[in-house]
């Protein structure tokens, strides 16, 4: 299970950074006004993916940081998968409630 928990935090990293990029990308190309159509894209649909990513990484970075190896953390998992999943509801009902926030 360790295994498993250090690749998805290498692999939400990779993801994290690369998305980050993007977004930060698109907020500069907007704000310098060029390629405004897909820089807005870009933006609106990266924040979501970015949050995640983040999530992903924190949440695995804490599970592998603060807990034992050799014994189970069934509370501690179930904690955080709820917490990422309440988040991400909440980021969804706020990005289709006030969609050009």
């Amino acid at each position: 299970m360790e295994k498993t928990l250090r690749n998805i935090k290498n692999v939400s990293l990779i993801f994290f950074i690369l998305t980050g990029l993007i977004h930060l990308t698109s907020i500069i190309f907007i704000a310098n006004e060029q390629f405004l159509k897909y820089a807005e894209i870009a933006q609106k649909t990266m924040d979501l993916p970015f949050i995640l990513t983040g999530l992903l990484y924190c949440a695995s970075s804490i599970r592998l940081s603060y807990t034992n190896p050799s014994t189970p953390h069934k509370v501690l998992d179930i904690f955080l998968i709820s917490v990422i999943m309440i988040v991400l509801v909440l980021l969804l009902i706020v990005n289709l409630a006030i969609p050009n926030l």
